[in-house]
């Protein structure tokens, strides 16, 4: 009797493991989602605080951007040069599809756009993926 109850509690432990184990998975699979990146420059007279702040407004745009899945904003790891023009920071957002992400660039949430163009110089190199 006592080994039966080991071994069967073995087996449920095994049953258990292995269960935990295939629903925590990750599945190899490309995005179908719409990812637009932006580098920018930011200007000397940018405090941490400030860059702090633009952060938090960032992320709260999930939830209130139809479409908006996640957001990451921070300094690249190394700085890029396109155009001529140096950049130090990257804002990467994720959405739905294109419909959506064509909606928030028509008309960019406020007062978070105003806020982030007090933070950067003119202009930034952009571009987006498509995924398929």
């Amino acid at each position: 009797m006592h080994t039966t109850r080991k071994t069967l509690g073995v087996v449920l432990g095994g049953v258990l493991f292995l269960s935990g184990w295939l629903l925590g998975q990750e599945r190899a699979a490309t995005q179908k989602t719409v990812i637009h990146a932006a580098a920018w420059t930011a200007l000397d007279t940018m405090t941490p605080q400030q860059f702090d702040n633009f952060k938090k407004e960032s992320a709260a745009l999930v939830g209130q951007v139809r479409g908006l899945r996640r957001v990451w904003v921070g300094k690249l790891r190394a700085p890029i040069t396109a155009d001529g023009n140096q950049r130090n920071y990257g804002l990467i957002v994720e959405f739905d599809d294109v419909k959506t992400k064509e909606a928030y660039s028509a008309n960019h949430p406020e007062p978070w756009y105003g806020n982030f163009n007090k933070l950067r110089k003119p202009g930034s190199t952009n571009f987006d993926v498509v995924g398929e």
